[in-house]
């Protein structure tokens, strides 16, 4: 009888565990369904089909070369051009429904060259983005090709928490040329819009697939004018229409609801480029009557170096101290990075509380502290202002800096 009893006991207590594994996972799902439907993430919710048609582009035209047309002037944006030929491009490909999400266009006005670009462009595209965050599935940012880099370096900065495709896009000849590069960027940009979930701010363009703060225009006329100098590509596209993803190197969204921050344009950062014989009086001369000078990206030779035996480049990084003034130390090589270590001279610029940009582009360096001085402008902080900016400076935020030496150093 006790036999018996053990037996009921113990189907019951299976039959126990089996309805709390299965609430459980009901009870996870819902979650995870409530904190992608909170936070716009959809990662948690991501299989290996995607649905293109299931799924909804903005499309953020701001100019630039690939939607410019000839006059007796040069070439010019002309408004409803990009929007009339990127139609006739998809009209000739009979699958392009099947593997392109719809997708909607706004045009800015006015279209710039991207050399007229500044922070004001900059933010009005992070609220673009921010403000139909719910209502799109990912993003294409049509841009000039000169400060591409810029724009794609302070908007993931900007945007903390992504879960979505930001995809920055353009072209070196206009596609009113017969033989252009911006069909193919168009269509590659669109196909990793409809066909992925990466969760970062990249630069698609002549085949790459590049995470958007490690990107640099390396080509003012090649077609393949985008490179990563410093890691490897998050992808590409061979000869199949889907692209080939790196896995491994796409970064996971965060578990936090997403965000968009706004960048101060009265807080600005001075670039200073070393030469031989560069006049650092005139540094001075600047920093003291711009007040909103807040923080300096110093570039320098090889790993970091600078020359420390000159009185006048040590009063200015003093002058730059005594005014709390940010210094960033980016190299003025394309590819390695910041060693002050080795030499003297590095030695030298850290007592100077000059801080090591790593190996982070001149773009990402820029974009970083000015979005660093924007964040912690409050100054309402257990430490200090110029102590959490220099803690965050050093941190890999974005993906935009690697904590050790990589491959790409010694090849």
């Amino acid at each position: 009888m006790a036999y018996i009893n053990t037996r009921q006991i113990t189907h019951e207590t299976i039959r126990h565990l089996f309805l709390a594994f299965i609430i459980g996972i009901i009870i996870l799902y819902f979650i995870l369904f409530c904190y992608q439907k909170i936070t716009g993430n959809s990662e948690f919710f991501t299989s290996s089909m995607i649905i293109p048609s299931a799924r909804r582009i903005l499309i953020l035209y701001t100019g630039g070369t690939i939607g410019m047309v000839n006059s007796p002037a040069g070439n010019i944006p002309k408004k409803g051009y990009l929007k009339q030929q990127l139609g006739k491009i998809l009209a000739i490909h009979n699958d392009s429904s099947s593997l392109i999400s719809p997708y909607d266009i706004k045009e800015y006005n006015p279209l710039l060259d991207s050399s007229n670009m500044g922070i004001n462009d900059w933010n009005i595209m992070i609220s673009d983005v921010r403000d139909n965050y719910h209502k799109y599935d990912s993003f294409i940012i049509i841009h000039g090709t000169d400060t591409l880099s810029y724009t794609a370096s302070a908007l993931s900065f900007a945007f903390e928490n992504l879960g979505k495709p930001v995809i920055i896009t353009g072209s070196q000849i206009p596609l009113e040329h017969l033989k252009n590069d911006g069909e193919n960027n168009l269509l590659a940009s669109l196909i990793v819009a409809s066909s992925t979930n990466i969760p970062e701010v990249v630069v698609v363009f002549s085949n790459k697939i590049i995470r958007g703060n490690r990107s640099k225009k390396s080509s003012s006329n090649k077609l393949n004018a985008f490179d990563s100098p410093n890691i490897t590509h998050l992808g590409n596209f061979g000869y199949s229409a889907e692209p080939n993803l790196n896995h491994d190197m796409i970064r996971r969204t965060g578990l936090g609801t997403f965000s968009g921050q706004l960048y101060d344009e009265n807080i600005e950062a001075m670039i200073i480029y070393l030469t031989p014989g560069f006049n650092f009086k005139n540094v001075i001369t600047t920093i003291n009557a711009n007040p909103k000078i807040r923080g300096v990206v110093l570039q320098t030779f090889g790993i970091g170096d600078g020359p420390t035996g000159n009185d006048e480049f040590l009063h200015m990084l003093k002058t730059l101290n005594d005014k709390n003034i940010i210094i960033l130390n980016i190299s003025q090589s394309i590819e390695g990075h910041i060693d002050t270590g080795d030499y003297e001279t590095g030695k030298t610029l850290l007592k100077y509380k000059v801080i090591s940009g790593n190996d982070m582009t001149l773009e990402a360096g820029y974009s970083k502290l000015l979005y660093l001085l924007t964040k912690y402008k409050s100054g309402n902080m257990l430490y200090s202002r110029e102590q959490v900016i220099t803690k965050d400076l050093l941190l890999d935020i974005r993906g935009e800096l690697s904590n050790t030496s990589t491959s790409f150093e010694f090849n």
